[in-house]
C-alpha cells in the first residue's frame, strides 16, 4: 500500500525563496479568482431562472470554482504536491462528467419526450441511470488520476458501511425496492389517473420513497411506494383514456320503460361530452317501491371533468324527462291541510293568464278571433330547456312553433362555409319557428339555448282544427308570414349570407293550405 501524499512545505518555502511565488504573485492570482467567481455568482442569478440551470447550480458553481483554481493557482498546487494539482484537476473532470449528464438527462427524458409526446420516465430510473454512470466515472477518474490507490480496501468498507445504513434503514430500503418494482412493471404512467390506496389522482412523479399524486381538489398525496406494492390499482388512463360512467335513474310506473329508455338515449346522444364510440346503453335494473330503475353506462374521454359531465348528463335527465312529461318519483309523503283543488285552480289560471299574455305578443295570432285564441291558448304546451340544448336544428323537419317565456336563446345559421354564423341572440316574449308550424318547411336555423329557457310550444294540431274551421284564416297567415320571411332574410344578408331568398305571399299560403289539406 503506497503512502498518502504529504504536503512538501519545504518545497513551498524553496519556491517562495526562489521568487516563482512571491506574496504579491499569490495575492494578484488570489483576487483575480475572486472577482472571476464572484462575477460568474452574479451572472449564475439569471441563469438558473431555466429549470435545466437551476437543476445543476450547485454542480456549475463547483466546477467554475475549479478550473478557476487550476488556471490562477496552478503554480502553488505544483509547489506544494502533484497530488493537490491531481486532486482539483479529476474533480474538475468528475463535475463536468455530473453536468454533462444532467443536461443529456433533461434533453432526452423532459425535452425529448415532450417533444415526442411520450410520457415521461420515471425519477427513480433516472436517479439509478445518473448513479450508476457517476459511480463509473468516479472509478475511471480515481484510476487514472491515483493509479497506486487501492480500490478493494475502498470496496470493502462500502460494503460494511452499506450493511449498517441497511439495517437501520429497512423502511426506506423497502420503499426503494417496492419502487423499482414499480418502475419496472410500469402500473401506470406520469400523467396518468389512478386509484391507489384510497386516494383518486394524477401521476405526478415517483421518487425513491414514494410517489405523489394532484387530487382533483388541487391537494397532493404522498403515498409511500411499498404502500402502493401491497395495493390494487385502478388506472383510468390505461389501455385507453375512455371512462365508463354508470348513473342511476327512476321513473314513475305510468311511463313505458321502452320511452324512458328512449329519451335517456337521446339526450346522451345531444351531450357533447358523452362518447360516440362505445355507444351509450340503458337497462332496466328493477322494479322498486316507488319507481321504475333504470342504470344508464357513456363513456367519456375525460376523467378530469368525470363529476362536471355526469352533473350535466344528470341536469339534462332532469329537463328531458320534463319536456316528455316523464316525472321522477320520490318517497315522500306530502301532508298539507289546504284545498287542494281551490289551490290548484288558482295555479292552473294564473299560469293560462301567462301564456295568454305571451301568445298576444305574437303578431302570427293578432288576427284570430277570441274564440280561436282560447282554443290555441289551451292547446300548447309548456317545455323546459337547459343550457346548451338545442331546441331545433337547421335542416330537420318540424311542424311546431316557440315562443320564449324565461331564458335565452341564440339563433344561428350554416354559412356557405359550413360554419355556424349567428344571426340573433332572443329573450322572453320573442318567437320562433312560424315557417315550420305553418307550411311544414324544414327548419331554417339551429336555435341553442343560452341560459336555462322555459317555452310555449304551439304544435300544427293545436293551429289544424282553427284553420279547418276559418279557412280564410290562411290568407292572413300568408301575409304576416311573408313580412317575417323578409324582414329575416335581411338579416342574414346584412350578416354576409344568401338565406332561402323572398317568397311571394301567394306560395306562401299555397303551402300552407297545402300542409293542413284546406
Amino acid at each position: 500500500m503506497t503512502n498518502a501524499p504529504v504536503l512538501d512545505w519545504q518545497s513551498l518555502l524553496g519556491a517562495m525563496e526562489a521568487g516563482r511565488l512571491t506574496a504579491g504573485f499569490l495575492l494578484s492570482r488570489g483576487l483575480t479568482v475572486l472577482v472571476a467567481y464572484g462575477v460568474f455568482s452574479l451572472a449564475q442569478r439569471y441563469l438558473v431562472k431555466h429549470h435545466l440551470l437551476r437543476r445543476i447550480a450547485i454542480q456549475i458553481n463547483l466546477l467554475v470554482l475549479s478550473l478557476l483554481l487550476l488556471l490562477c493557482l496552478e503554480p502553488l498546487f505544483d509547489a506544494l504536491h502533484t497530488g493537490v494539482h491531481r486532486g482539483v484537476e479529476a474533480a474538475a473532470w468528475f463535475l463536468g462528467i455530473m453536468v454533462a449528464v444532467s443536461v443529456l438527462d433533461v434533453l432526452l427524458f423532459d425535452t425529448l419526450a415532450r417533444w415526442r409526446n411520450r410520457p415521461q420516465a420515471s425519477l427513480v430510473v433516472r436517479d439509478i441511470g445518473r448513479l450508476l454512470i457517476s459511480a463509473v466515472a468516479l472509478v475511471m477518474i480515481v484510476r487514472g488520476f491515483f493509479p497506486g490507490v487501492n480500490l478493494n480496501v475502498l470496496a470493502v468498507s462500502s460494503l460494511v458501511v452499506g450493511y449498517i445504513v441497511g439495517n437501520a434503514t429497512q423502511d426506506t430500503l423497502g420503499n426503494l425496492f417496492a419502487g423499482l418494482a414499480l418502475n419496472a412493471e410500469r402500473p401506470f404512467h406520469i400523467g396518468d389517473w389512478v386509484q391507489v390506496a384510497g386516494h383518486a389522482g394524477r401521476i405526478v412523479d415517483t421518487t425513491w420513497r414514494a410517489t405523489r399524486l394532484k387530487t382533483k381538489g388541487e391537494d397532493y398525496v404522498v403515498i409511500p411506494n411499498a404502500a402502493i406494492a401491497r395495493e390494487s390499482i385502478i388506472n383510468y388512463s390505461r389501455p385507453t383514456g375512455k371512462h365508463g360512467c354508470y348513473l342511476s335513474v327512476g321513473v314513475s310506473y305510468e311511463t313505458p320503460p321502452g320511452k324512458a329508455k328512449e329519451v335517456i338515449l337521446a339526450i346522451l346522444a345531444e351531450t357533447p361530452e358523452v362518447a360516440r364510440e362505445p355507444a351509450p346503453s340503458v337497462y332496466l335494473k328493477g322494479y322498486a317501491d316507488f319507481s321504475i330503475n333504470f342504470t344508464i353506462k357513456f363513456f367519456i374521454d375525460d376523467f378530469e371533468r368525470l363529476d362536471k359531465i355526469e352533473s350535466r348528463v344528470m341536469e339534462r335527465l332532469w329537463y328531458g324527462f320534463k319536456r316528455a312529461g316523464i316525472s321522477i318519483p320520490f318517497p315522500i309523503r306530502d301532508v298539507r291541510l289546504r284545498d287542494a283543488a281551490t289551490e290548484e285552480l288558482r295555479i292552473r289560471d294564473g299560469d293560462r293568464e301567462s301564456v295568454r299574455h305571451l301568445l298576444a305578443g305574437v303578431d302570427l295570432f293578432r288576427t284570430l278571433s277570441p274564440p280561436e285564441f282560447e282554443r290555441l291558448a289551451e292547446g300548447v304546451r309548456s317545455l323546459v330547456f337547459a343550457d346548451g340544448e338545442s331546441l331545433c336544428r337547421q335542416g330537420e323537419p318540424g311542424e311546431t312553433f316557440y315562443v320564449i317565456r324565461t331564458g335565452r336563446v341564440a339563433v344561428s345559421v350554416a354559412g356557405a362555409d359550413g360554419a355556424g354564423l349567428t344571426v340573433a341572440h332572443l329573450g322572453p316574449s320573442a318567437f320562433f319557428g312560424e315557417m315550420s308550424l305553418l307550411t311544414g318547411e324544414p327548419r331554417s336555423a339551429t336555435v341553442t339555448a343560452e341560459t336555462d329557457v322555459a317555452v310555449l310550444e304551439v304544435a300544427k294540431p293545436v293551429l289544424s282544427g282553427i284553420l279547418k274551421d276559418n279557412a280564410a284564416l290562411a290568407e292572413k297567415l300568408g301575409a304576416i308570414l311573408e313580412q317575417r320571411v323578409n324582414e329575416r332574410q335581411a338579416k342574414v344578408a346584412a350578416a354576409g349570407d344568401k338565406g332561402i331568398g323572398a317568397i311571394p305571399r301567394i306560395a306562401l299560403v299555397a303551402r300552407i293550405r297545402k300542409f293542413f289539406g284546406l
